[in-house]
């Protein structure tokens, strides 16, 4: 009852990496050059947030990663490249859980242009690298638009904040700051959030130069330890959070130390998930489908739909209402007119649950007599295949 949703992003050419006079690139390992992505592929929306951790591997996260302002769907920081990656990680678990094997962290490559979204400037809203850059330079000029964009530069200093729709200022933080919950800054084009800062994730590649010549699908060196991480976080720099920037950190890296004296945790590292096709992503029976159903050819009757996953069954209680008695050649008279109760159970598995049908005979409601009746070999069966989250069809003899 956890959802995740992805972001289909679209093939194609763009340039990744930055020119050498790019400001704010420091490092110099942001070589400019054309890449082709020749597949669409599906990106979280947002950085996986620690409730859908919790949800996939039954495990919490670190405390020393959220102090005091808790989780729920901030991002799942403080989580290596290994625990994502390896056995019995993140990602083992949800393709076991979906029955795929094509979750996957995305390429570098990928993340650039899922970044970028078409554009070419330093960030997705354009080439603003004015406000606070150092987080300590407060005449720097006016924000222009950081905050509402990206979470970044949350060192204790000064930070950009709203004073109404139309006015941002840079001013002294008197709180401790921390990353903050997903999806809180506007999307960029292709409809991601947190491209920008918030925290730092984890993508396939091993880290290496990028070369200045065109490339096609690439997935970074073949060797080397060092993991890319891209994005800058909620406590680095405006800079690192470019649409270029990247930077490394070993596999078992779950973080950068928090600083006591400016603030509480750690500048953990996230991820999101990607995935090149959801075609053979059935849909699969979840506890969201607990709910009142109905058939919009009949008005007046529907389901009742509950889902227990621990035992990966089904229950069922159909309900309809008939003013007079239906004639005598229908298959199915239940009674005298009023409402109509039937109930059915049994196992379901990826998008079908196959039930028995059951038929209460008797009974008034509030008093024992007539005694009730129930056949408990079952009085037929029912068959419930779900097209998604909002749609089935139901066939039932």
């Amino acid at each position: 009852n956890i959802p995740m949703t992805l972001v289909k992003v679209p093939a194609g050419t763009f340039l990744m990496g930055s020119p050498s006079d790019e400001r704010g690139n420091d490092l110099g390992n942001e070589t400019q050059h054309r890449v082709t992505l020749t597949q669409d592929y599906y990106l979280g929306k947002t950085e996986v947030t620690a409730d859908q951790w919790k949800a996939v591997t039954g495990l919490s996260l670190p405390e020393e990663c959220y102090g005091r302002f808790g989780w729920g769907v901030r991002p799942a920081a403080c989580v290596s490249w290994n625990q994502i990656t390896g056995p019995g990680g993140f990602l083992e678990k949800l393709n076991q859980h979906l029955k795929t094997t094509g979750f996957r962290l995305p390429t570098e490559a990928e993340w650039e242009r899922a970044a970028r979204a078409g554009t070419t400037t330093r960030y997705v809203h354009g080439d603003v690298l004015e406000c606070i850059d150092d987080c300590y330079d407060v005449d720097s000029g006016a924000c222009q638009g950081h905050l509402r964009n990206m979470w970044y530069c949350g060192f204790g200093g000064y930070i950009c904040i709203e004073l109404d729709p139309d006015s941002l200022a840079c001013v002294k933080f008197d709180v401790v700051p921390q990353m903050q919950g997903v999806g809180m800054t506007n999307p960029n084009p292709f409809g991601l959030y947190d491209m920008h800062g918030n925290v730092w994730e984890w993508v396939q590649d091993r880290y290496g130069e990028h070369s200045p010549l065109d490339v096609t699908d690439p997935t970074g060196p073949a060797v080397g330890t060092d993991r890319v991480i891209r994005g800058g976080s909620w406590a680095e720099t405006a800079r690192l959070g470019r649409s270029a920037s990247r930077s490394r950190a070993n596999p078992e890296t779950i973080g950068i130390p928090a600083t006591p004296r400016y603030f509480v945790g750690t500048d953990g590292f996230g991820f999101r998930v990607a995935i090149t096709s959801v075609e053979d992503l059935g849909f699969q029976i979840n506890t969201g489908l607990n709910d009142a159903w109905y058939s919009p050819f009949t008005n007046g009757q529907g389901f009742l739909i509950t889902v227990f996953p621990e035992l990966e069954q089904m229950f069922v209680a159909w309900f309809t209402y008939e003013t007079e008695r239906p004639p005598e050649d229908v298959t199915a008279i239940l009674g005298e007119p009023g409402h109509r109760w039937v109930t059915a159970q049994g196992p379901y598995e990826g998008n079908t649950a196959n039930l028995s049908i059951f038929v209460t005979e008797g009974g008034v409601f509030d008093s024992p007599e007539p005694e009730t009746s129930t056949n408990p070999n079952g009085d037929g069966t029912m068959k419930l295949e779900f097209a998604d989250c909002s749609e089935g069809l139901v066939s039932y003899e």
